[in-house]
């Protein structure tokens, strides 16, 4: 409910949205400065307690978000989800096909295992399958947010980016093969259910190569290291998260796709400031503000035990796939099981996959909502610092220069 302004004078009562925005957004980076110093947490973990603050006192919460906030959350999502691509090595999983068995390891006993919970707690089985695909995703916002944060390097971290962003494009296949089977189930014809599913692929696989070609351009004639020039950039991401609404795309895949294919045309690393310089930096405490507002407390409270549960499973889940192939990958036991836990964020991802099911589908999009609100809410605090204590457990963190990193 949003606060009683009647005491306060005439000019300060109607204060709109846009101010208790700005609120937010004064007050995120002092929270994350202050849980990074005080308690040694990522910064990230600081702006979506102002965030899940802000979504219990003002009402915003839940699939209701507004549609400016969600086109924020979208925009600073393509910022991380574009510098991720750019940095997964498709080749890598030429020269180390285990990697590919772990990634369909950790995501496939992560689906089979949530989505067995979900038909046993009687969530349905259309239900269940939703639930089951959108806990496949490692939130790809939080790991290069605390990887970049804690400046690692190595083998955990590589494949931690890989996964998570092999992981992302299975959750969004999937969601668009169920709506394709919930179209047929409402009457529509074979032909009628699988015109939108394809129709968005191919979209989204056409503005992916595009927008890879636009940056490929500026790249060569440009130096992309300067901040002036990494504005071009972001505004090449806004145009492209423009034509994706235009044309009914995926806003998750277009930019990771294109990251992606910008690093397969150019083994050369994409050399950029981290999260495209200030300007990106202010998006991404946007993402954590926005994701964390997202949060609707009746479902938490609700959810329960249904939430831990989840919670558990999805966590065995990823840390027995890690550790099935990790040997063969190259990996020790140890790394396995750090990579396993370094793979548990869910957080924006997650909301925009739910979000587009409430659209298509809203009784199905509010179950979805109700199953995954308590754990998304536990993975939105927890997550972050297990991904932290992975990667320093490994050692592949840069600890000396993890202070001078300010959000």
């Amino acid at each position: 409910m949003a606060p009683d302004l009647s005491f306060l004078p005439g000019w300060i009562a109607p204060l709109d949205t846009s101010f208790w925005l700005a609120m937010l957004l004064v007050i995120a980076p002092l929270a994350g400065e202050a849980v990074f110093r005080l308690l040694g947490w990522p910064r990230i973990v600081g702006y979506t307690l102002v965030g899940l603050f802000a979504s219990n006192h003002l009402d915003a919460g839940g699939l209701a978000l507004s549609e400016g906030f969600r086109h924020g959350l979208e925009v600073a999502m393509a910022v991380l989800l574009f510098e991720l691509g750019s940095r997964v090595h498709l080749h890598w999983l030429r020269d180390n096909p285990w990697l590919i068995a772990t990634s369909l390891a950790e995501a496939g006993m992560t689906f089979v295992m949530v989505f067995g919970i979900g038909h046993y707690l009687g969530l349905g089985f259309g239900s269940s399958i939703a639930v089951g695909a959108v806990c496949m995703v490692s939130s790809p916002a939080v790991v290069m947010r605390v990887a970049s944060e804690l400046n690692a390097r190595g083998q955990v971290t590589e494949r931690l980016l890989m996964l998570s962003a092999l992981n992302t494009i299975y959750a969004v296949l999937a969601v668009q093969v169920l709506l394709a089977l919930l179209g047929q189930a409402h009457g529509q014809s074979v032909l009628q259910s699988l015109q939108a599913p394809l129709r968005y692929l191919v979209s989204t696989f056409v503005l992916a190569l595009l927008l890879a070609a636009a940056v490929g351009v500026a790249r060569r004639r440009l130096d992309l290291a300067n901040e002036n020039s990494v504005l071009l950039l972001i505004g090449l991401l806004f145009l492209a998260l423009v034509l994706v609404r235009l044309a009914g795309a995926s806003p998750i895949l277009v930019p990771l796709l294109a990251g992606m294919v910008l690093r397969s045309r150019d083994l050369r690393p994409c050399l950029w400031p981290r999260h495209f310089g200030t300007a990106g930096g202010a998006l991404v405490v946007l993402l954590f503000v926005v994701n964390g507002m997202a949060a609707d407390w009746r479902l938490i409270v609700g959810g329960g035990l249904a939430g831990v549960t989840v919670v558990v499973l999805r966590a065995a889940a990823k840390v027995g796939g890690s550790v099935l192939f990790g040997r063969l990958s190259g990996l020790s036991m140890g790394q396995s099981v750090a990579l396993g836990i370094a793979l548990l964020p869910m957080s924006g991802t997650a909301f925009l996959l739910t979000a587009s099911l409430y659209l298509a589908f809203p009784e199905l999009g509010r179950h979805v909502a109700a199953a995954l609100a308590g754990a998304a809410a536990v993975m939105e605090i927890a997550g972050p610092i297990a991904t932290q204590w992975a990667l320093r457990h490994c050692g592949e963190t840069n600890i000396g220069k993890e202070a001078h990193h300010v959000a």
